[in-house]
């Protein structure tokens, strides 16, 4: 099959239980080679790892163990993408056609008169004792919306999707996370259903409320004194906190998985901050906590972050992500919320800062706030 026959831009559907979960990606050819470039808004996900054989093509996600398998038709892809990172792995029926360029279909021409401008007060699984609070944040341009759902302990990615006439579509793929968001608008109000992969959706409520706002993140875990551990990297060399080659230095802690889509975007940002402020005496690491228990599985998933990131701190495979596990290397922990948390240490090895959750480059402003009091936190330990 010659990969002239499939470069373009093509409407991928994936089948959940319920619903169809559409997202748009473009198949191009890099120094002679397929690659899949998935597409959420401003991110751009490159999938490198593709391989044809016959009427087949076999596509891997870069940094999550998940797949496409499919055949290849005229104009379309028919198949199964499987996650096999879950600790039962899934799949779900993935269908794709070639050269539609819109993510959801509208059924007017008619620009929608919803204004979606401002915080909407969100409550997922309303009604149950699972609900949780978040807040969405969306731009539109035209019908199309663009945005995010806030929560404490992170945001749902890059959405993207359409408000036509009184309906709200939004939706995400990025490997791991198969998101979509069918709502419907009246005024200030707007209610619908929350779908998350093959096994789970929910009802949720959204009301315009420009005063609500999240906890503190640096209030939802507490942590103080010194801390220290000993733990291996993926090639086995044992790496210690309190290394004395490195006394007197301030020190950055993230506990992270590598499952986990905002710990790769805190990644990418650490590394950044490492790279350009190293010399002046700051030390990263990063303790990875996988799903598996075995040490050789777990460090798959970690070479691959680190190569695949150009990671240059050093990543501790720390244990799985199972509840309590976190505490059993760093004790100081108390009332550990959730993947990632950040703790910063100075120089004589205190902490004296524990900062739950990541606001990435998908939230905007809240982005910009991050980045802002992550920089005041740090040039004030550095002084």
């Amino acid at each position: 099959m010659p990969i002239t026959l499939l470069i373009g831009f093509w409407l991928g559907l994936l089948q959940l239980p319920d619903a169809t979960l559409p997202f748009q990606f473009e198949i191009a050819q890099h120094d002679g080679t397929p690659v899949m470039i998935i597409q959420n808004a401003d991110e751009r996900i490159v999938c490198d790892e593709v391989i044809m054989q016959g009427d087949s093509i076999f596509i891997k996600l870069p940094l999550y163990d998940s797949e496409f398998r499919l055949k290849v038709g005229d104009g379309t892809l028919t198949g199964n993408w499987y996650n096999h990172g879950r600790k039962v792995p899934t799949s779900l029926p993935f269908s794709a056609t070639k050269d539609i360029l819109y993510r959801f279909p509208a059924s007017s021409n008619v620009t929608s008169s919803h204004s979606l401008d401002g915080s909407w007060e969100t409550w997922f699984a309303t009604g149950t004792p699972d609900s949780s609070l978040a807040i969405g944040k969306f731009n539109r341009e035209g019908n199309k919306v663009f945005g995010t759902f806030l929560t404490e302990s992170g945001d749902h990615r890059y959405l993207e999707g359409i408000v036509d006439q009184d309906s709200l579509k939004l939706s995400v793929f990025d490997g791991t996370h198969a998101y979509l968001y069918l709502a419907k608008v009246e005024g200030d109000v707007m209610h619908g259903m929350y779908y998350a992969g093959n096994s789970y959706k929910a009802p949720f409520r959204s009301r315009k409320n420009n005063s609500i706002t999240l906890r503190d993140p640096s209030s939802l875990a507490q942590a103080k004194g010194t801390i220290d551990f000993t733990l291996p990297d993926a090639d086995s060399n044992l790496i210690t906190l309190t290394d004395p080659k490195y006394r007197n230095y301030i020190k950055i802690v993230q506990i992270l998985g590598t499952w986990c889509p905002n710990c790769i975007d805190e990644s990418k940002f650490l590394d950044s901050v490492y790279t350009h402020r190293k010399e002046e005496g700051l030390a990263v690491y990063g303790l990875a906590f996988e799903r598996s228990p075995l040490f050789s599985e777990a460090t798959k998933g970690v070479k691959k972050m680190q190569k695949r990131l150009n990671i240059h701190y050093p990543l501790l495979i720390a244990g799985t992500n199972k509840k309590g596990e976190v505490q059993k290397i760093i004790p100081a922990i108390d009332n550990f919320f959730s993947y990632p948390t950040t703790l910063f240490i100075d120089r004589k090895g205190q902490i004296v800062k524990i900062h739950s959750g990541f606001s990435g480059p998908a939230t905007g402003a809240e982005w910009e706030k991050y980045k802002a009091d992550f920089n005041r936190t740090l040039n004030r330990m550095l002084r």
